[in-house]
């Protein structure tokens, strides 16, 4: 079975994603990330994804732009086009999404909406691990534990 996007929600806490509206402050939404240590908030109307607003966001429309944080809302320096991905996308499509559109965190929508945020860090631990059981499994199979 190809591992998806629903596997990589599985070996993280995804039943906390972290949201805010798009009234919230930037400095709100900031405090917010960097209290939780995050890099991405997703940005909820309802049970709608409006947007999202990472760190990159704060970076090139907030401070570059010379903003004052505690006025301007997420509504005005958020990414409003959300690339999001189903919860049966196949890991590799995740990462190549990520890749082709320069991107590190990606909505997981599934039929009841929001079901978590993948990033770029979800992936690589991904891949490391797997690459850790394969190591495992061919160090039993050399040193003749295989079964």
């Amino acid at each position: 079975m190809t591992p998806n996007a629903k596997d990589l929600l599985a070996t993280k806490n995804a039943a906390v994603v972290f949201t805010c509206t798009k009234d919230t402050t930037v400095q709100e939404a900031s405090r917010l990330m960097s209290m939780r240590r995050i890099g991405a908030l997703v940005v909820m109307e309802g049970e709608a994804v409006e947007g999202i607003f990472t760190e990159r966001d704060v970076m090139m429309r907030v401070v570059a732009q010379g903003r004052d944080a505690a006025r301007a809302r997420v509504s005005e320096v958020m990414t409003s086009e959300v690339i999001t991905v189903s919860p049966d996308t196949p890991i590799d499509d995740v990462e190549a999404i990520m890749r082709r559109h320069r991107i590190r965190h990606l909505p997981v929508v599934g039929e009841r909406g929001l079901l978590g945020l993948v990033s770029i860090g979800d992936v690589l631990v991904h891949h490391a691990e797997s690459r850790r059981h394969m190591v495992e499994q061919l160090t039993e199979y050399v040193s003749g534990s295989y079964r």
